[in-house]
């Protein structure tokens, strides 16, 4: 057993101790049932199966004259399934009712669903809901024969029919064998996807396979990984990491997806803490690295063991960084404890826990930075000094005469760092330096303020932003590219790079600055609509720039629910 796997017993006894002293909180349960309520479901679904076999009179003539799934118009009709250790048919081709329907009835199920479909007042779509509902499993075949009317990306539809179909199956050994086979054996995409989120709403573990295989088509990735997360089923996690590793990086739209699931993985338990770790360490693919930093950091206390034992243990800074990062930005009174005894312990990784430190917004943390700033002669650890204390002193213009006499110190640019951590710290005339050195300074000290632009606070990148409006365009394209690095742009920046459009500026800058409003669209946090895009691509007249436009427009993440008019 590695190093790394295990931690030695006196370190494991200080994190209990420390964790001992934290505020226990009540935590609810995010998805679905309980573990005794599972169980109850359970047998409910048994004693169905058990009823639903004694109740099967069938002679040896109906098993010699059937001879499997057969087919209609081209659809399967009936699909063999099992389900509880039981072998039973379903016919997925939804084209006829069911026996125990009147067509009256059935008529009444359609209407009601067209209205969830099709209303836009919520109060007549949840009472539509309620009168399906009412008709119990009857109703769930008709819902799968009705689904191609619904718009699966309209989040709140989307979860009003899933929730709708998960309340008749959960109880129903009728719905579970319908959503199974529609997995194991229907070809409709919209069938697949309606069926994938109804198993995870319900949390139906036979389902995990074919989840699993079907997340082999990327474009199942997303609603897959939802539907395994609220199922909690511990074997698919080495599984489900592996589809992620794989992830094509072009596919941001997915990408995207996945990532705002990552908070949500310490579902799995602290079983999944080593796994995520050893793919946040080992992964290659540098798009979805960001899922495994925000999965890693979901488990919380549970994921501070794993981490610290590589504290402990490991010498290569490179490895390091991301350990001490994770551990800081689980912001946790314990973890944070954990990287300050660190520092005291491991004087040759001093670097790579300052950095970690600079991730837990601890402003106590401050006075130990400065003094570490102060005494060591490591021009390196002097600038993760000055990162981290512009992090963590939140606009202490106290502390601005403490670091001025760092703008003078030209080695490694640790001038730089101290004009970035001045900024921070609210000073006015430092701001000015920065713009001025970042559009006039020599090439190396405008590519380290590029570097620092994207971390600043959402005020002072507004207010670089509005520089561009009175300089020359071609110190306006370095602001706009610093910008690019941002992965989170404040939305204020928009109409400034509108205004600045309207300046008709050379082509060189708009097209910067569409590529820009092209990396944001369509995100909850957009700069500018895509329609900008659209009617530059109309508009323009210089070959490079629509050249360039239509690269960006195909490359940008695609607006969800409608189709823009104006393409």
């Amino acid at each position: 057993m590695s190093m790394k796997d295990r931690m030695s017993e006196s370190t494991l006894h200080k994190l209990m101790s420390m964790r001992q002293g934290l505020e226990e909180v009540e935590t609810e349960e995010k998805f679905g049932f309980s573990e005794d309520e599972e169980e109850s479901i359970r047998n409910e679904l048994l004693q169905q199966a058990e009823k639903e076999d004694a109740s099967e009179e069938i002679d040896d003539d109906f098993f010699t004259s059937l001879s499997g799934p057969s087919q209609s118009g081209g659809n399967e009709k009936l699909v063999e399934v099992e389900y509880l250790g039981r072998i039973g048919y379903v016919d997925i081709s939804f084209e006829s009712l069911d026996e125990d329907i009147a067509e009256e009835d059935a008529r009444h199920i359609v209407d009601a669903l067209e209205t969830m479909a099709y209303e836009s007042d919520s109060f007549k779509r949840k009472k539509a809901a309620k009168e399906v509902e009412a008709y119990g499993e009857k109703a769930v075949s008709i819902i799968f024969r009705e689904c191609r009317k619904f718009d699966l990306t309209d989040e709140v539809k989307r979860e009003e029919i899933i929730h709708l179909l998960s309340r008749l199956a959960t109880r129903s050994l009728k719905g579970r064998k319908t959503i199974k086979a529609v997995l194991e054996k229907a070809s409709s995409t919209q069938h697949l996807i309606l069926a994938v989120m109804a198993a995870g709403s319900v949390r139906e573990r036979e389902a995990v396979k074919s989840i699993l295989n079907h997340m082999s088509n990327p474009d199942f990735v997303p609603s897959g990984l939802e539907a395994l997360i609220k199922i909690r089923d511990k074997e698919s996690v080495a599984s489900i990491i592996n589809i992620l590793s794989r992830l094509d990086a072009s596919r941001s739209d997915l990408i995207d997806q996945v990532i705002q699931l990552a908070p949500r993985f310490s579902d799995f338990g602290p079983e999944a803490v080593k796994p995520v770790f050893d793919a946040y360490i080992q992964g290659e693919n540098r798009a979805i690295r960001p899922f495994f930093t925000l999965a890693l950091r979901s488990f919380k206390e549970d994921a501070v063991p794993v981490l610290a034992a590589v504290l402990e243990d490991e010498t290569d800074e490179g490895k390091l960084m991301p350990i001490c990062m994770t551990l800081g930005g689980l912001k946790l009174s314990y973890s944070t404890q954990l990287l300050v005894d660190a520092f005291s312990k491991y004087p040759n990784k001093k670097r790579v826990i300052v950095r970690g430190l600079s991730h837990t917004n601890d402003s106590n943390l401050v006075p130990m930075l400065v003094n570490e700033l102060k005494t060591t002669p490591d021009i390196r650890l002097k600038q993760e000094c000055l990162g981290a204390i512009a992090h963590l002193a939140h606009n202490d213009k106290e502390l601005i005469p403490v670091i001025k006499p760092y703008l003078s110190e030209q080695r490694n640019n640790l001038h730089l760092d101290a004009l970035n951590c001045l900024v921070r710290l609210g000073d006015r005339d430092s701001l000015v330096t920065y713009i001025d050195t970042l559009m006039n300074g020599h090439e190396n000290e405008q590519y380290v303020l590029q570097k620092h632009l994207p971390k600043m606070p959402f005020k002072l990148m507004v207010k670089m932003a509005e520089t561009m409006l009175t300089c020359p365009d071609e110190k306006a394209i370095l602001l706009v590219t610093s910008l690019q690095r941002a992965n989170i742009v404040p939305q204020e920046v928009g109409p400034i790079l509108q205004s600045k459009l309207n300046q008709n500026p050379a082509p060189s800058l708009k097209l910067e600055i569409y590529r820009l409003i092209g990396k944001h669209v369509n995100k909850k946090k957009e700069l500018l609509s895509q329609e900008v895009l659209y009617k530059a691509r109309r508009d323009e007249d210089d070959p490079r720039v629509i050249r360039e436009l239509d690269q960006i427009i195909q490359n940008m993440r695609k607006e969800k629910g409608r189709i823009s008019t104006l393409r």
